[in-house]
């Protein structure tokens, strides 16, 4: 259980230095469909439904279903709100977000009503594939640590002059945090109190992923349904980690300290997924699909702003060089096994397992960049494992409306078994036709996850960390035209 919160749950929260880090793999592998009204409603258990934009993300075969021209439009507001409790302390934040998940636009061409191939489709959809927008806010009264000194560790600098000093220390050093005693070797002494600190931090970020997806599909006699896509990714995330200690009031030189990390990133890759659903009989539906790894170029900058308030010093700031990183991540690929029970005119309802593997995510260096990823790829395949995400939706008809439910449980990456970083969801939504060719979808999505992270290693010392709660709401609403 330790090595699952030192890991600091990046699912969702996650602290990390300079570079790239195996939370950032995490966090980067990780897919939170959110496209259509339709598919949010029934939980994104689509991959043996088809017939939906979404779908066609999760199971390409699902454009086969289609048997006219259709356009899709979404729009999305989201509330992604926080509670943390770190040493008694209970704060929040939260973050508000509109968006539009989801375009898309298919072709379907009839072939035949006597051939084995009654229709072909091929479709253009923009999904959006997770969320990085979020505002975590935590504050405590430290007893025992504090980052400024036991963080750091002074008595295992020794023997390091300060030019040498990692970056979080030489940051410390030139704000006067530390002081460095030159006896035949280096040792460092901080003016910081070993704990009665407080510490809060701060994290705000904006950003998504998403896939262009070009998918081509095959309507075989109206039994097998096949399907390919080729999908363009895009990741943009920026915000920034701002980290402070503060006396509580004991008699010292030290006032208060803060750390400020800017970060932006941003990335172009692809990917490809292939697919089948066969209807069995009128009233079972079964799915599987495959999506290779994606293979994505980054762009990262990162930035670190150091100031302390001294009694003897005042005011004092650093400002770090801001570093530029250019590297390919590969995220795991997914397979996705699916059912459908068709209950007569009345409705139907699905399931989804998809599998996926953590731990096979892994950055590999830029060309003419001979940085060895060696040490951060051991971590993930280390700290990360496999697991399922589950998938349950249900529709039901309701004259010329639909009643849909939908519910997920998309497992924790540090393997099975392991409920860190889990995330659990619950959905609904309503279909409103407002004429023979237009519909629209409304949702709405609850999803709740709970994490425990740890500010910066404590060493030996009892370090508590901190516990996080998130509640995102989700309301979503889709324009269908069909033509």
């Amino acid at each position: 259980m330790k090595r699952i919160l030192t890991t600091a749950l990046a699912t969702l929260f996650a602290v990390t230095l300079l570079g790239q880090s195996p939370d950032d793999a995490c966090l980067f592998s990780q897919t939170f469909y959110q496209g259509t009204a339709k598919a949010m409603g029934m939980g994104n258990a689509l991959g043996a439904v088809g017939g939906d934009m979404t779908a066609v993300c999760i199971n390409p075969a699902g454009m086969g279903i289609y048997r006219s021209d259709e356009v899709t439009a979404t729009l999305n507001l989201l509330d992604n709100y926080q509670k943390s409790s770190y040493y008694g302390s209970d704060n929040d934040a939260n973050k508000v977000r509109l968006s539009i998940p989801n375009i898309g636009w298919v072709h379907s061409k009839p072939r035949s009503n006597y051939k084995t191939v009654r229709f072909t489709q091929f479709g253009i959809s923009l999904t959006r594939t997770n969320d990085y927008n979020k505002h975590t806010y935590a504050k405590g009264l430290n007893p025992i640590s504090a980052r400024a000194n036991n963080g750091i560790v002074p008595n295992q600098l020794a023997s390091i002059a300060p030019n040498d000093l990692p970056d979080d220390a030489w940051h410390m050093w030139q704000t006067y945090l530390i002081d460095d005693h030159f006896d035949s070797v280096y040792s460092y002494t901080s003016n910081v109190p070993q704990g009665n600190v407080w510490q809060a931090n701060e994290e705000e970020f904006k950003g998504r992923s998403e896939e262009w997806s070009f998918t081509g599909s095959v309507n075989c006699a109206e039994k097998l349904f096949i399907g390919i896509s080729l999908d363009i990714t895009h990741f943009k995330r920026k915000g920034s980690r701002v980290y402070d200690e503060s006396n509580q009031g004991a008699s010292t030189d030290f006032v208060s300290w803060r750390s400020t990390e800017d970060i932006s990133s941003s990335a172009i890759g692809f990917n490809a997924k292939v697919g089948l659903i066969y209807r069995a009989n009128n009233w079972l539906r079964v799915g599987a699909a495959f999506h290779s790894p994606s293979f994505n170029a980054f762009d990262e900058t990162r930035q670190t702003v150091t100031e302390s308030q001294l009694v003897t010093t005042g005011h004092t700031t650093y400002t770090g060089q801001e570093n530029s990183y250019e590297y390919t991540f590969i995220s795991p690929l997914k397979c996705v096994g699916s059912l459908a029970f068709v209950i007569g005119e009345r409705g139907m309802i699905a399931l989804d397992a998809e599998y996926t593997n953590y731990g096979a995510a892994r950055f590999v260096a830029a060309k003419n960049d001979d940085y060895d990823y060696t040490p951060t790829n051991d971590a993930i395949k280390s700290n990360y494992r496999r697991t399922f995400n589950f998938r349950l939706g249900s529709e039901w008809q309701l004259g010329r409306s639909y009643l849909r439910l939908g519910a997920g449980y998309y497992g924790s990456p540090f393997g099975l078994g392991q409920t860190g970083g889990s995330i659990k969801k619950a959905s609904c939504g309503v279909s409103v036709p407002v004429s023979r060719h237009t519909t629209f979808d409304f949702a709405y999505e609850l999803a709740y996850g709970q994490a425990f992270t740890y500010l910066y290693d404590a060493g030996d010392l009892d370090l508590k960390p901190v516990t996080y709660r998130q509640f995102k709401n989700n309301l979503m609403v889709t324009l269908k035209v069909k033509y």
